[in-house]
């Protein structure tokens, strides 16, 4: 199967994009070339990475959940329980 074989499939291929797109802007959230402080004085670009990286476990988590849901993953599932 493929990423766009069907309308889940095409749905959550444009939904990871977004979010790799969104990872790739030179945004100061992310990168910075000067130390610019935050809170305790942590630089800014840690506090971005840490909230990026569980957001995108977390859509990881949903989609992993919805695949669950779908028949098509439950193809060698035991008939008898």
């Amino acid at each position: 199967m493929h990423a766009f074989a069907n309308a889940f499939e095409r749905r959550w291929f444009w939904i990871f994009m977004v979010i790799w797109a969104f990872i790739m802007l030179p945004l100061p959230i992310f990168y910075d070339t000067e130390y610019n402080p935050s809170f305790f004085g942590v630089p800014l670009f840690i506090y971005g990475w840490l909230v990026y990286g569980i957001f995108t476990i977390c859509m990881i988590g949903v989609w992993a959940h919805s695949c669950l849901k779908r028949p098509e993953y439950h193809e060698f599932d035991d008939e008898e329980a």
